[in-house]
């Protein structure tokens, strides 16, 4: 069974140690883990902090929308994290940069882990060896055979690589993966964590300007009457019609109860006196297109109580012209029983005129 190896990489300026760490892919798995469990807490912190400060200024949000904004934030931010610790705890960098583990002039990844096992980046400017079960390897002649290019050498189980360039050297050991799993250089997590601090500040903000005010309290704008003060009265009559026209579909309910012959659209004439706040004084039918055999007059005067307007300028009474459309509510013994049955009174209704007709004639 092939045993799990680490690298470990100590770093030397004139032979003083300034610097050791190691390699593992248990190291990646841990700080992978540790630091989306990071980012995710400091997610669920931060989605909390906001609900308790909307809740405080008494705003509300849409509970499933909050919960799926700030989960997939969340969720988002922490794996990114996480894969860029993983990058960061796969590889020994070099260069300038704060995020390197060791000064260089030149910025490479000295030891990083492919899929193939751990290699070594040479480039032009290293002196040293590379140990290993076959004979030492010289630095110089690797890298002066790549030439400009960067040329990677695989460091097998066991292995040994001293580089130097300059005052640096950089020493290179392969052993058994034993003992605790290795941690990312200080200030490198915070780094990462510190990267998710803009996404969650967008979900905070997004909350903010979705909320709305608990209870909000109706302003003048919203008690101001649809109808303006200076309209004319044939204005104040057409807006009077159009808001009874909308109210009208309470009055499907005055043909549940009747025969499938009275479930048919019509029109009907609404007739009110309305006072300058649009209080109802008096209401009546008018008219109607339905006759004696659909007795709905008593019950849309009923409906028609229950109904509002809008303030208007002066006082009125008008009969309104509202269009009756036939209830949502599935016909009985579905369209095609329906329509026979209308036909058939129909044609019965008709019967006596046509029979009366003939014998006059006669």
């Amino acid at each position: 069974m092939k045993q799990a190896q680490s690298i470990e990489i100590a770093y030397l300026i004139n032979g003083e140690v300034i610097s050791v760490r190691r390699l593992s892919q248990r190291g990646e798995w841990r700080s992978a883990a540790s630091t989306f469990g990071l980012v995710a807490a400091m997610s669920i912190a931060a989605a909390l902090a906001v609900a308790l400060a909307l809740l405080a200024a008494h705003r509300v949000v849409y509970g499933p929308a909050y919960l799926a904004l700030w989960l997939a934030i969340g969720l988002g931010a922490a794996s990114l994290a996480a894969a860029r610790a993983a990058a960061r705890a796969r590889a020994y960098n070099i260069g300038a940069g704060i995020d390197d583990d060791a000064f260089s002039a030149l910025a490479l990844p000295l030891v990083r882990r492919t899929r193939a096992g751990y290699r070594v980046a040479l480039v032009p400017g290293f002196t040293g060896r590379i140990d290993g079960d076959r004979a030492p390897l010289p630095v110089e002649s690797l890298a002066r055979e790549a030439g400009a290019r960067l040329c990677e050498v695989p460091l097998e189980a066991g292995g040994r690589a001293e580089l130097t360039m300059g005052a640096a050297t950089f020493v290179v050991r392969s052993l058994p993966d034993a003992g605790r799993a290795p941690t990312l250089p200080a200030g490198a997590a915070r780094r990462f964590v510190r990267r998710a601090f803009l996404p969650l500040e967008l979900a905070a903000l997004a909350s903010i300007f979705c909320a709305v005010r608990v209870g909000a309290q109706i302003g003048e704008a919203e008690m101001k009457s649809a109808i303006a003060s200076h309209a004319t009265p044939w204005e104040v009559e057409k807006a009077l019609r159009a808001e009874a026209q909308v109210q009208a579909s309470a009055l499907h309910r005055c043909f549940d109860v009747l025969p499938i012959s009275c479930q048919r659209s019509g029109y009907v004439g609404v007739g009110v006196s309305l006072s300058r706040e649009g209080e109802i004084r008096s209401h009546w039918i008018a008219r109607s297109t339905y006759g004696a055999e659909c007795p709905v007059e008593q019950c849309m005067s009923e409906v028609v109580a229950n109904w509002f307007f809008e303030p208007i300028p002066e006082s009125i009474r008008v009969v309104l012209p509202v269009q009756v459309l036939r209830t949502d509510r599935p016909l009985p013994y579905g369209p095609a029983r329906a329509a026979a049955d209308l036909e058939r009174s129909s044609l019965r209704a008709q019967g006596p005129v046509e029979k009366k007709a003939q014998s006059s004639v006669n």
